[in-house]
C-alpha cells in the first residue's frame, strides 16, 4: 500500500526534492549577490516596511492563473502540507519526530477504538470530550499506538475542537471532515486503502473505519489539513452520490468527476488558521499571510504577518545572504552556505530522512543482479567524501545501510539485530574481491562484467546542485577503480519520468522518506515507487528474492506491506528489523548518503527565540512537520 499520484504527503516528498535545484549555478549566485538586488522569478522583491511585525521565508509556487487555491491538487499555492500553509488550513495536529508526540491542534483527542462498523461511541475506549478553543495549544499528547486500545479495534476515533470558525463564517466540524474524506476517496488518496467507511458520531466527533487495521492510519488522518465543507460540500455530495451508485473512482465515472474536480478553482482562501491569505496580495515575487483575527490561536502568534518568497534556490541564495530570510529550507551550495556563516548567519541541520543513491535498470545491466556486485560497489564508495563534495557540513554518509535513515534504526531496531548490519566500510579490495566472486574480472586496470563486456555505464542524474555534484564524484572514484561511468545530467522534472519507462543504466535517485516517520513508507519507496509502481518497468527489481538473512526465498511486496499492517507497534518493529536486515545485505538500491539541512535562522532583527542546537525539534524532517510552524504555533519564536 503506497503513496500515489494524488497522496499529498507524496507531493511534500516531491516538494522535498525538488526544492534543491539550483538553477544557474554558485558562480551566477555569486555574481547576483555582488549586485545587491534581490530579485524572484524576475521580480525585484518588496520586504515588509510598514512596521508589522513580519517572519520573512521562502517557498516555491506559481502565482495565478497557474496557481489556485485548491488545496486538494497540484499547483495549489502554499497547499497542504506546507510549512506555511499549515498555518492557514490547520491539520489537526503536528508530529514532534523525536518524542513521537503530537501537538493537538484541530483534533484534541483520538485513539484507535471497536466501533464495530457503526458510528457509536466505544465508551471505554473513546478519547476525551472534544476542547473548546483556546489561546494556543503548546502541550503535546502521546500518539494513538501508545494509549490502550482493544485488541479487535477497527477504527480512529477523533474528537475535534469546539469554537473554531472558517474565515467565511461558517463553523469548523466533522462536515468538513466528511467532505475532506470523500473527495480524497473520488481521488483515490492513499488513505481510502486503508479505510472503508468515515462517519460523524456528532457534531465534533468522527469515526474512520478501517477496512485494514494499520497504525500509519493515524499519521494519513491526523497530519491531514480538513478542508471547509463551504467550499467543497457540493463536490463532496457529487462523490458520495457516486459511491452510493456502486460506482468506485478507478470507473470512468469515477475518473470523469475527478477530473471535473481538478479543474474547480475557489475564488478566495477559506481559512480557519491564524492566518489567511488575500489574493490581491499575492505577485510573482511573493505572498504576503496576513494575521486572521478569527482564527482560534491567532493570540498565540504574536506575529502580523508572513511573507514568503518564491523563486529558485539562486533567489533563495541571494535573499539569505542579505539578510532578509528569518529561516529557509532550501538546499543551499556550499559557497553560498559559507558566505551565511560570514554574514554571522546562523545554520541548523535537521535531518531529511532520505537522500541519494545509486539505482540500476536491472533489464539493461545485468552484471549487477547479483547482490554480491552491489555489495562489492558499496565498499568502493567513499560515501563520506561524496557527501561533502555533495552537501558540505550536510551530507552525511550513511552509516547502517538499511533502507532507512540512520535516526529511525534505533527506534525501530533492537540493538541486537542493529549489531548485525554491514556498515559497508570504505575498502576497495574487499569490493573487488566480491566483485570477483559474482564473475566481474579486472583486465589490466579496467573491469568486465561477467559476459566479457567493459564496465561501461551512463549515470543519469537530475540536475540539483548537490546530486550532480555528488554524481560527478562518484564516477571519479569509480572510474579509478575500473569502471567507465559516464555523467548524464537530466532535468528534474524529467528524470522520474525516465527512470519510471526504464530509460536509464544506472541513476541517481532518492531513497527514504522525508515525509512519514514509520520505515514502511521508506520500503515503498525502495521497492515500488520505481519498480512496480513504474509504468515502463522502471529498475526492473523482482521482489521475490533469495535471502541468507531470511533464510530462503522472500516476498518483499509482502513484507513492506506487512510492516504497517496492524496497530501493535511491537509487533511491526519485528517485521521493519527484519526488513531492514534483508535490505541491508541485497542493497537493491545502493544509499550514499544522508541529506540534512542547512536551514538558515536568522535571530533579529525581525525574529528572535530560536532553541540552540540539539534541540528536539530540530529532529522534524523540516518539510513534513515544520519546524517554523511548531515554533510560531507554541510561541517560542517571536518578533523583535
Amino acid at each position: 500500500m503506497t503513496h500515489d499520484g494524488n497522496d499529498r504527503f507524496g507531493r511534500a516528498a516531491h516538494h522535498a526534492v525538488s526544492r534543491r535545484a539550483f538553477v544557474g549555478g554558485s558562480a551566477v549566485v555569486a555574481a547576483s549577490l555582488l549586485t545587491g538586488a534581490l530579485f524572484t522569478n524576475g521580480a525585484r522583491v518588496v520586504v515588509a516596511q510598514d512596521g508589522k511585525k513580519t517572519l520573512q521565508g521562502t517557498w516555491p509556487y506559481q502565482s495565478p492563473p497557474v496557481g489556485h487555491f485548491n488545496t486538494f491538487v497540484p499547483s495549489a499555492i502554499l497547499g497542504p502540507p506546507n510549512i506555511y500553509g499549515d498555518l492557514v488550513w490547520q491539520p489537526m495536529a503536528l508530529f514532534y519526530w523525536a518524542s513521537r508526540t503530537w501537538l493537538p491542534l484541530l483534533a484534541t483527542d483520538w485513539a484507535f477504538i471497536k466501533a464495530g462498523g457503526s458510528a457509536t461511541v466505544a465508551p471505554e475506549a473513546s478519547p476525551a470530550m472534544a476542547s473548546p478553543a483556546a489561546a494556543g495549544s503548546t502541550g503535546s499528547i502521546p500518539a494513538a499506538t501508545a494509549k490502550p486500545f482493544p485488541a479487535d479495534a477497527d477504527a480512529l476515533q477523533v474528537k475535534l475542537r469546539q469554537g473554531v470558525t472558517w474565515t467565511d463564517g461558517s463553523d469548523f466540524g466533522a462536515p468538513d471532515l466528511l467532505a475532506t474524506f470523500s473527495i480524497l476517496r473520488l481521488q483515490g488518496n492513499t488513505v481510502w486503502q486503508y479505510l472503508d467507511k468515515v462517519e460523524a458520531v456528532d457534531d465534533h466527533t468522527v469515526n474512520f473505519h478501517m477496512s485494514t487495521p494499520s497504525s500509519v492510519v493515524e499519521r494519513y488522518v491526523i497530519r491531514y489539513n480538513p478542508q471547509p465543507a463551504s467550499v467543497y460540500g457540493e463536490w463532496a455530495k457529487k462523490a458520495d452520490d457516486l459511491f452510493a451508485s456502486g460506482k468506485k473512482a478507478t470507473d470512468p465515472e469515477g475518473k470523469q468527476l475527478a477530473d471535473q474536480f481538478s479543474k474547480f478553482r475557489p475564488d478566495k482562501v477559506v481559512a480557519n488558521g491564524p492566518f489567511t491569505i488575500d489574493p490581491k496580495l499575492i505577485t510573482d515575487s511573493q505572498v504576503v499571510l496576513q494575521k486572521n483575527p478569527q482564527g482560534w490561536n491567532a493570540d498565540t502568534i504574536a506575529f502580523d504577518q508572513i511573507i514568503s518568497f518564491n523563486g529558485d534556490n539562486a533567489a533563495a541564495s541571494q535573499l539569505a545572504v542579505a539578510k532578509k530570510l528569518d529561516y529557509a529550507t532550501n538546499g543551499f551550495l556550499p559557497p553560498v552556505e559559507k558566505q551565511m556563516k560570514e554574514e554571522g548567519i546562523r545554520i541548523v541541520r535537521p535531518p531529511i530522512y532520505s537522500g541519494p543513491a545509486v539505482m540500476f535498470n536491472y533489464a539493461k545491466v545485468a552484471a549487477f543482479k547479483d547482490k554480491r556486485a552491489r555489495q562489492g560497489l558499496a565498499h568502493m564508495i567513499d560515501r563520506a567524501e561524496n557527501g561533502l563534495i555533495g552537501e558540505g557540513e550536510s551530507g552525511i554518509a550513511l552509516k547502517y545501510m538499511c533502507g532507512m535513515s540512520d535516526n529511525l534504526v534505533p527506534v525501530w531496531m533492537e540493538q541486537d539485530d542493529i549489531a548485525k548490519l554491514n556498515q559497508y566500510p570504505l575498502d576497495p579490495e574487499k569490493g573487488a574481491a566480491l566483485l570477483t566472486e559474482a564473475g566481474w574480472k579486472k583486465e589490466g586496470s579496467t573491469w568486465k562484467t561477467p559476459d566479457g563486456k567493459d564496465a561501461k555505464f551512463t549515470l543519469s542524474v537530475p540536475n540539483f546542485g548537490d546530486w550532480s555534484a555528488s554524481a560527478q564524484d562518484l564516477t571519479e572514484q569509480l572510474n579509478k577503480q575500473g569502471f567507465q561511468l559516464e555523467v548524464r545530467v537530466i532535468d528534474q522534472n524529467q528524470i522520474p519520468i525516465e527512470v519510471d519507462n526504464g530509460n536509464f543504466e544506472i541513476a541517481i535517485q532518492g531513497w527514504g522518506s522525508s515525509a512519514n516517520p514509520h520505515p514502511h513508507f521508506s520500503y515503498t519507496t525502495a521497492f515500488f515507487t520505481h519498480n512496480t509502481l513504474a509504468k515502463g518497468g522502471g529498475m526492473a527489481y523482482p521482489l521475490t528474492q533469495q535471502s541468507e538473512v531470511a533464510g530462503g526465498e522472500v516476498d518483499l511486496e509482502k513484507l513492506t506491506l506487512a510492516t504497517a499492517d496492524g496497530l501493535d507497534e511491537a509487533a511491526q518493529k519485528q517485521k521493519v528489523s527484519l526488513l531492514a536486515r534483508i535490505y541491508n545485505e541485497l542493497l537493491p538500491v545502493v544509499p550514499i548518503w544522508e541529506r540534512y539541512g542547512n536551514n538558515p535562522v536568522l535571530d533579529g532583527p525581525r525574529v528572535t527565540g530560536w532553541p540552540p542546537d540539539g534541540d528536539p525539534i530540530y529532529i522534524n524532517s523540516p518539510y513534513a512537520d515544520g519546524i517554523v510552524t511548531m515554533l510560531m504555533l507554541t510561541d517560542v519564536i517571536k518578533p523583535l
